[in-house]
């Protein structure tokens, strides 16, 4: 209730309490934006989730600031977070379990540690840190793999839920000790905080687009956009012959953003205002509370009608379902994008369950309770902790521990013998034997210099053309030799053979590498090539007799190995620094990722690579080389017979869609030194 006495000067201008239909209109179209694109738009953003975001910050400053201000500078704190855990908490909720248990019997097993981490992050709102935090590594599958996505953006809301009746709060106290209105004060505390997250987005937007994309710092200034709306009240409006085009215009620029502007590149930088202003223009078309005034083909009147009024009631329960459906329906379909028929029917299901869930669940639980605020706040911390307690057992549950050492040191090798069985006059391995390593340990699997934090990330942030280097945990106090393996993470996944060479041979083995950096040309990424120049400084300063890395590369069966463009030039510069230069042929990457596909269909052949994607003739071969430098081509151990397994000899060879396992590796060491004493004798007389 109102104070008996408020400050007159404190409560003018004060957003006034009107229901906008346009805006339900607004939101309905924006969240079918994002369906679509994310059914037909081949990755491209809509703006539909950074118009949600700016209702959002619309809806809960004017609400906020109102209450804090009528009651003097408090806010019903109970009554606040019991209304927000009727209206989101049992949807979002419904749909986290329901993803979590579908997910568990529909991914592969190697999925569901991930699973259960987001489903316990999707619930608590902290899933675009989850992201961020475990998704967005250069190992990692992406979170376009993850059912639990989209929650990425709820997060954003339940973190802006936390902050801003603090800020409207403030806001009222500052109000009342300085004697001005609580709209002014709040007006100037949330343009702080615009240009604060307005500059932070920029600055992070290149450093890492990444987490941009995904922070809550970053999308702040969306969502105070929102709350400059809601201040500006009546007086947003424009002049009534201004209206009827400028409420076209918003409603074309809400429509056209995704298929101008690719979203997940420019957003939330300062293209992110198009969308924004497109909502800007069809709130400033017409007066609050007065769309019965509007003509009949105005924008307003359009977005107040029933089909668009009928989707912004369904729009909640529409993103939360859409997702999972089109993650499982790919799953099932074994596909990696949907076609028209299929699309529609994703759609529709979609559409289906966001009705059922508004009719079943939002609406019984948003209508006010009897029970007292503090009940029904209890009953939704109950359902937090409950739900979270869960999810965090079932991720101790799926968790699965990596092994320290060498890979098939404890492992039989008469029952394992990996790439032995590719030998002349080898035995063939056992049959009816499980494969080692299991999908859900080859999942988790990457090189130990993973944990080592010294291989230069892929990704165009920050510092990334910095050159490090990952010294020998185990070197020799007088090595014979310093090996160097470099180039990208397809160099350094040969370094489980390399580390059992350099201790059976008193070498020192560095490792220098950048994920992504292949030697050669990358023009679409500068960091690269700043490294690689960096690169050569530092070999000429650490002076190593062996520089080891891939000369081939190929990407999946619709790819024909070559030489990268630009990697002799490159090559050169090595070998000019008096290193010697060792090249290994690379190999041929399947098509999709391994581990997840041996836990759906065990040691399929389908789960391997296409052996047709390797040139007739080695390139490296047909290539002018620098005249120190050598070939190693391990290709028959790797695809014996002309054919990529994904086992051999009981040994998973790959671990993912891209790269070996450490456990195939190291069954190619006999072989790898097999060709080395024959390329580099005078490696072993030192």
């Amino acid at each position: 209730m109102p104070t008996k006495n408020p400050e007159p000067k404190l409560l003018q201008g004060l957003p006034e309490r009107s229901y906008r239909p346009e805006l339900h209109g607004v939101r309905g179209l924006a969240i079918l934006g994002v369906v679509l694109f994310h059914l037909f738009g081949q990755g491209r953003v809509s703006g539909g989730i950074d118009i949600f975001l700016t209702i959002s910050g619309f809806l809960f400053t004017a609400m906020l600031l109102r209450e804090a201000a009528e009651l003097g500078g408090k806010i019903r704190l109970g009554h606040y977070f019991a209304r927000l855990s009727r209206r989101i908490l049992p949807p979002a909720a419904l749909v986290v379990a329901v993803t979590a248990v579908a997910g568990y019997f529909i991914l592969p097993s190697t999925q569901h540690h991930q699973l259960f981490r987001e489903a316990r992050a999707s619930l608590l709102y902290f899933e675009n840190i989850e992201l961020i935090n475990s998704q967005l590594s250069y190992d990692a599958a992406g979170p376009d793999s993850s059912p639990f996505q989209h929650f990425w953006s709820l997060s954003v809301q339940g973190q802006f839920y936390l902050i801003w009746p603090v800020v409207a709060v403030l806001a009222v106290l500052l109000a009342r000790g300085l004697q001005r209105s609580a709209t002014n004060t709040m007006t100037m505390l949330v343009c702080l905080v615009f240009a604060a997250s307005f500059t932070y987005a920029l600055i992070m937007g290149t450093v890492n687009q990444d987490e941009a994309y995904l922070m809550t710092r970053t999308r702040l200034w969306e969502l105070a956009f929102g709350g400059l709306l809601a201040l500006a009240g009546a007086r947003l409006t424009l002049p009534k012959p201004l209206r009827l085009p400028a409420g076209w215009a918003g409603f074309t620029l809400i429509v056209l953003c995704g298929f101008f502007l690719d979203g997940a590149q420019l957003f939330p930088g300062p293209w992110a205002l198009w969308p924004l202003a497109g909502l800007a223009l069809v709130l400033a078309s017409t007066r609050p509370g007065d769309t019965d005034a509007d003509t009949s083909f105005s924008a307003v009147r359009i977005l107040s009608a029933r089909p668009f009024a009928w989707l912004g009631g369904i729009a909640y329960g529409l993103y939360l379902w859409h997702w999972p459906v089109l993650i499982f329906w790919l799953q099932l379909r074994e596909t990696d994008h949907v076609g028209p028929f299929s699309g529609a029917a994703v759609l529709l299901i979609s559409l289906t369950l966001a009705w059922v869930s508004l009719s079943f669940v939002e609406k019984p639980f948003a209508r006010p309770r009897r029970r007292r605020a503090r009940v029904q706040v209890s009953l939704a911390a109950g359902v937090l902790i409950i739900g979270g307690a869960g999810a965090s057992a079932a991720v101790t549950h799926t968790a699965v521990t990596t092994p320290t050492g060498y890979a098939m040191s404890e492992v039989d090798h008469q029952i394992y013998p990996g790439a032995a069985v590719t030998g002349v006059g080898a035995n063939e391995a056992p049959a009816d034997v499980d494969f080692i390593p299991t999908p859900e340990e080859l999942a988790i699997q990457a090189p130990l210099t993973a944990e080592w934090g010294c291989v230069q990330t892929g990704q165009q942030v920050a510092g990334a053309h910095e050159v490090l280097v990952c010294e020998d945990p185990e070197r020799p106090e007088d090595p014979a030799a310093t090996i160097v393996l470099s180039g990208g993470s397809h160099s350094v996944h040969w370094h489980a053979a390399f580390t059992v060479l350099a201790e059976a041979n008193n070498w020192e083995l560095l490792v220098i590498s950048k994920n992504g950096c292949r030697f050669g040309v990358h023009t679409a990424n500068e960091q690269c090539a700043s490294w690689q120049d960096e690169f050569m400084d530092v070999l000429a300063e650490r002076a190593p007799d062996v520089v080891v890395t891939t000369g081939t590369v190929s990407f999946g069966s619709d790819s024909e190995e070559h030489i990268h463009r630009g990697a002799p030039e490159r090559w050169a510069e090595i070998t000019d620094t008096g290193a010697e230069l060792l090249l290994l042929r690379g190999i041929v990457r399947p098509d999709q990722n391994v581990a997840d596909c041996l836990a759906l269909h065990g040691a399929s052949p389908e789960c391997g690579a296409h052996f047709g994607s390797y040139a007739e003739t080695n390139p490296l071969l047909e290539t002018d080389l620098p005249q120190s430098a050598y070939v190693l081509d391990l290709t028959p151990h790797i695809c014996p017979d002309q054919s990529c397994p994904p086992v051999v000899g009981n040994v998973a060879v790959y671990r993912d869609e891209s790269h070996f396992s450490n456990h195939y590796m190291e069954t190619l060491v006999p072989f790898i030194d097999e060709q080395l004493r024959e390329e580099m004798p005078h490696l072993y007389e030192q």
